[in-house]
């Protein structure tokens, strides 16, 4: 996190890869999703391990699907009733397992990223210092196996208004990657989950190397509360000015983890479509700098 980019993780230069969450199409199985994707011209899928899990499918299947339909790849660990700093030992333990599951997951689909969600409080009276004892317990351990299989992984930033979540800023996630070598885990950015351009670009500015984003609008509404993974235009995060503070630093996919319920398949066309006039309007104002 303090380092600069690798020379095999080098921040894009022109377009980067665009790709779309396999939740979006969760009234479906996965091996059934990866053609729509790649139909609608998506370079990438972030297939979340729980969606492959449910419907029991081979992996090496997957994978050559995957390879037929010429999509990157990434995988969303399990989030579904677990929290890897439950006071309970068994959800603690149980969450654990499966996310080193998503791992070898990862590994068996030749993945190049895992996305990891920090541990969240029980309640506000939960001690912290409990809390980030069992964090880095458990990263280690998932820090290890990614290793082991030569896999990349990297943590989330999580929701700002959630009064249980702990990790928001760049000092919270610094306090997890810096308990490791350079290079052993990333940094993923979640837009929504900050809900407004301030805090993105504070968060952006702070942080040298973006492995990965997950790309959504988002909406603080008068009453306080944020609407969250919007489609984009459908929210108040401005992504010209979003974009052109992340780009320098990212050196993986632009991958959307928008809502979009299921059947409807124009908007998740559409949405492709909206980020890269985003990106060609931006590329314009640049090279008219430039001159």
């Amino acid at each position: 996190m303090t380092r600069g980019p690798s020379i095999d993780n080098m921040p894009h230069i022109g377009k980067p890869p665009i790709g779309m969450t396999s939740m979006t199409f969760w009234n479906c199985t996965v091996e059934e999703a990866l053609p729509q994707i790649a139909e609608m011209g998506y370079d990438a899928v972030e297939i979340w391990a729980e969606h492959l899990w449910r419907d029991d499918l081979n992996p090496s299947s997957v994978a050559c699907s995957l390879e037929t339909h010429g999509l990157r790849r990434t995988v969303h660990c399990p989030i579904m009733d677990l929290n890897i700093t439950s006071p309970n030992a068994g959800i603690r333990e149980e969450s654990v397992r499966q996310n080193i599951q998503a791992i070898t997951l990862a590994h068996e689909l030749s993945a190049e990223l895992v996305t990891v969600h920090p541990g969240a409080l029980f309640s506000k009276h939960d001690s912290l210092d409990t809390y980030w004892e069992w964090q880095l317990e458990a990263f280690e351990r998932f820090v290890a196996e990614a290793l082991r299989l030569g896999v990349r992984l990297a943590v989330e930033n999580m929701d700002v208004q959630s009064k249980k979540e702990v990790v928001k800023t760049a000092q919270d996630i610094r306090r997890i990657t810096d308990h490791f070598a350079p290079g052993e885990l990333g940094f993923i950015l979640d837009t929504a989950h900050l809900g407004t351009l301030e805090l993105n670009l504070r968060l952006i500015a702070q942080i040298d190397e973006i492995a990965h984003v997950h790309v959504s609008d988002a909406e603080v509404m008068p009453s306080g509360q944020v609407r969250t993974h919007l489609p984009l235009g459908e929210g108040r995060l401005d992504f010209k000015r979003l974009l052109e503070a992340l780009l320098p630093r990212l050196t993986g996919i632009l991958q959307f983890e928008t809502f979009i319920p299921p059947g409807n398949p124009d908007k998740v066309l559409a949405q492709k479509e909206y980020l890269e006039q985003t990106l060609l309007e931006l590329e314009g104002n640049t090279n008219g700098n430039t001159r």
